[in-house]
């Protein structure tokens, strides 16, 4: 059985698979096969136009990367290789596999009795974020029933927290009734909310650098387009600062500026198109719903993928310009092993949550994300040489030279600190654990509506404080 459920992934990936299981969905929300069909389509091609964008991309400041790598002479033992191996070795794991269908029915099954009014299923291929802790329990303790049990406890938090930041993140990036779940992202929220706060004492609101105000004061370079060219140009000047005397070298910064350019000018329109499929599932599933005794007093919330918000600028622009601070912090971060290459195309994603939070405050979304920066390089060196090992087990292939691989799925901090503490196999110490998540989960449902007026006021707070001191108008 696990066998044929790992043929059926490697064979047809997330382009595939989510699109299926979308379909499906809808169908059990009384959709018109027609439309059912035509969403899936929709989720599917949209997808796989945000791979085209997002492949490259990557591959265009990948060169980039190596080439500023080179020059500093970063030397790392542990090499960072992408989530794409992540979920190749969380899907080629037997506890993987067992999880897929475990973890599908305790979804549906704490939604349907509302612990979580998020339905996780419709972004059931981010599982293997989930997964992966799991099997570095299952690889450190021979344990099967306790990596199970963490891997159903770090769901039950990745979703507490997205809850959390759902309607700010839904706002801002103007998908209503949806929440980004991606445990990778969801686990930096406790760190995120504090920061915002922090830095929003210190001042930080009052720098209005949102795309808007920054549209008002420089025309149109303000427009998104022509900010991809602008932070391109700079960071294609940064990885080549040491040899621009060079033809070859200017060659790769026109590339690197054109090529952020276009994606964020052409990333929002994909997006759109994906985001257009949860139409039908939204509009049918709270019909549905409210039909029936599960839906009764409560907002169905649709799981979508990271990839809504990469395109948006201020995302897209915060996340490029954390690239050359990430490289720094790398190299002189005591106790970092990690050399990160492959996450730094996807810094957009992981900045999705405090430039939600900020409003799209790109100066205060830099600073936190390079702090929350450190933290993760330390939580993926601490777990490196464990996930190496489940790599190799797996049959994932070290290249010559390579001492340890790691992806940044595993720099997910709270998860982290979860599975830390539940490799003590101490009941005390897991028990505690289990508390606090119990409290946070009590005090967040008797407050939602007043957390989630708390994090818009807080948001909008900021832009009219900044709009205030610099004249300028908020996003």
């Amino acid at each position: 059985m696990w066998d044929t459920l790992k043929l059926f992934f490697d064979t047809f990936g997330n382009y595939i698979t989510v699109p299926i299981i979308i379909f499906i969905i809808c169908l059990i929300f009384k959709a018109p096969v027609k439309k059912a069909f035509m969403s899936a389509v929709l989720i599917g091609v949209g997808l796989k136009g945000m791979a085209f964008i997002t492949s490259a991309f990557g591959s265009v400041l990948s060169a980039l990367v190596t080439k500023l790598i080179e020059q500093t002479g970063i030397n790392l033992p542990a090499l960072d290789v992408g989530w794409q191996a992540v979920a190749s070795v969380a899907y080629s794991t037997d506890i993987g596999m067992m999880f897929i269908g475990v973890g599908l029915i305790f979804q549906i099954v704490i939604f349907l009795v509302k612990i979580t009014d998020i339905f996780q299923p419709s972004d059931l291929w981010n599982n293997y974020s989930i997964i992966v802790w799991g099997s570095l329990l299952y690889q450190i303790k021979g344990n099967l029933v306790m990596a199970f049990v963490l891997m159903l406890f770090v769901n039950l938090v990745v979703l507490l927290l997205a809850e959390i930041v759902q309607k700010r993140w839904s706002t801002y990036y103007h998908y209503p009734g949806c929440a980004m779940i991606a445990p990778h992202h969801m686990g930096d929220v406790p760190l995120y909310l504090v920061l915002d706060f922090i830095l929003g004492k210190l001042g930080a609101d009052k720098i209005n650098l949102r795309p808007d105000a920054i549209k008002k004061k420089i025309g149109f370079l303000g427009e998104p387009m022509y900010v991809g060219l602008i932070v391109g140009l700079i960071l294609g000047i940064v990885g080549n600062i040491s040899t621009l005397n060079e033809m070859t070298s200017w060659g790769q910064v026109a590339d690197v500026a054109v090529t952020c350019s276009a994606v964020m000018a052409i990333f929002p329109k994909i997006a759109g198109l994906f985001a257009s499929g949860f139409t039908v599932i939204t509009d049918y599933s709270r019909k549905t719903l409210k039909k029936s005794k599960y839906g009764k007093d409560r907002e169905f919330i649709i799981a979508v993928n990271d990839a809504l918000g990469y395109g948006e600028a201020a995302t897209l622009t915060t996340g490029l310009l954390v690239i050359p601070v990430a490289l720094l912090l790398a190299f002189i971060l005591p106790g970092n092993v990690v050399l990160p290459v492959m996450v730094l195309p996807s810094l957009p994603y992981m900045v999705e949550v405090p430039v939600s939070l900020s409003n799209g405050n790109i100066f205060k979304s830099w600073i936190a994300a390079c702090i929350v920066f450190c933290a993760k390089l330390l939580m993926a060196s601490s777990w490196a040489a464990v996930f190496t090992e489940i790599a190799v087990n797996a049959g994932y292939e070290v290249t010559a030279g390579t001492v340890l691989i790691i992806g940044f799925i595993l720099s997910n901090c709270t998860a982290g600190l979860i599975t830390y503490a539940f490799l003590t196999m101490n009941p005390i110490i897991i028990g505690l654990v289990i508390a606090v998540y119990l409290l946070c989960f009590v005090l967040f449902k008797k407050n939602k509506q007043k957390v989630w007026d708390y994090l818009e006021h807080n948001a909008m707070g900021g832009a009219q404080a900044a709009a205030g001191t610099s004249g300028g108008e908020t996003a």
